[in-house]
């Protein structure tokens, strides 16, 4: 957010100035506005102090932006950068920044289609750009300037409204007569609806019936900006490693236990004497003891294939994981999912429950390859 310069005269005209290197917008309380020619008194007074007290650290009035709030008036700044000198990369994919301008010159970073960075100087053929961490040289014939480029920023990216006073009054339309419905501090960022001659509508807790003065927000944008080499390699690395997360997530031998809340094994894979009429006296999977309503989770990402309810299995999921792997989740309470859904490993799909054939609430899982079934226990020993 960009830095500010705030004055306020007391009662006995005592003054307090906040000087910072960056000035970029000077404002104080929500009040009502005056025309130069009808300034008098303190106003005046206030207006050749702050003047001078620019000029005293070195910064330009031509250079303030926005206008200068009083003790009650407003006083017009010259407009010196109201409109940012920005440009935009018109490119479909990304245009290299180079160190110097010049074709075979080392590229330092890159500026992706609809980026955006800021105009440092503006040659025939070249312009030296500033974006992100990232300052260089890019032909001209990649960019788009002035009004070109801020159609694309604006169609773009999102705007949103930043409070620059003290405490920001949001109204109820947009008159100063109007209600006041809240009020937010300094640096609030509130979403824009749109942009009006005076107003600037938002949505604020749940309503787009909200106005504020424009005087006291910034408009401001959810840039993109240039990615320097060091940030791209960092990128990569970033890319490579969830690539990698990715592929195990669907690795048979890197199964994540399918019930975190209960890691007690109540009968294993094969054969058994039937627990209850119904039953089989070959367990073709491991009974994981739980509380009725505890999340059950896929052990590995997938597709849901069966989402449903039979006799013997109560509700049941079977989960797809490619190379002929599935997994199924018995007896369970509720299912959370449906057939077609992909899953992340991890992800809850149903809740523990006692459905089916089944003496008590517990989950039954099972583990096929090529449709056999097959003992899960040797693929999740390692997390048990």
């Amino acid at each position: 957010m960009r830095k500010a310069l705030f004055f306020k005269a007391g009662a006995c005209l005592f003054l307090t100035c906040f000087i910072h290197s960056n000035v970029a917008s000077v404002k104080a309380a929500e009040t009502a506005e005056i025309t130069e020619n009808s300034l008098a008194g303190i106003s005046v007074v206030m207006n050749q102090y702050y003047q001078e007290k620019l000029s005293e650290s070195g910064i330009s009035i031509a250079n303030v932006a926005t206008p200068i709030i009083v003790e009650g008036v407003k006083l017009t700044a010259v407009n010196g950068t109201a409109n940012q000198n920005l440009a935009v990369a018109n490119v479909d994919d990304y245009a290299n920044i180079r160190e110097e301008a010049d074709a075979d010159a080392e590229a330092v970073g890159k500026l992706y289609s609809k980026a955006v960075a800021t105009v440092v100087e503006k040659g025939e053929e070249w312009t030296k750009i500033s974006s992100g961490s990232v300052t260089g040289y890019i032909k001209n014939e990649y960019l788009l300037f002035g009004e070109d480029a801020q159609e694309v920023i604006d169609s773009t990216y999102e705007r949103y409204a930043v409070a620059t006073c003290t405490t920001l009054n949001i109204r109820s339309a947009a008159t100063t007569e109007s209600k006041i419905i809240a009020q937010v501090p300094v640096g609030e960022e509130l979403d824009i609806v749109s942009i009006l001659d005076e107003w600037v509508q938002i949505s604020y807790e749940g309503t787009t019936d909200a106005y504020v003065s424009k005087n006291y927000v910034d408009v401001e944008y959810s840039y993109q900006y240039a990615v320097s080499k060091e940030e791209e390699a960092r990128i990569e690395e970033q890319k490579k490693q969830a690539a990698i997360a990715e592929a195990n997530s669907y690795n048979i031998n890197n199964m994540v236990w399918p019930l975190p809340s209960d890691h007690n094994i109540y009968s294993y894979y094969g054969k058994r004497v039937a627990p209850t009429a119904g039953a089989s006296t070959f367990h073709k999977g491991l009974d994981i003891g739980g509380k009725s309503g505890s999340s059950i989770v896929t052990v590995l990402s997938g597709t849901v294939t069966v989402a449903s309810y039979s006799s013997s299995r109560g509700y049941y999921v079977e989960v797809s994981h490619g190379n002929g792997v599935v997994t199924r989740y018995q007896h369970c309470s509720k299912l959370l999912v449906s057939v077609g859904q992909k899953v992340s490993q991890g992800d809850t799909i149903a809740l523990v429950g006692s459905t089916g054939i089944s003496t008590s609430a517990h989950l039954h899982f099972s583990l096929l390859i090529n449709g056999e079934n097959v003992d899960p226990y040797p693929y999740l020993k390692a997390v048990h």
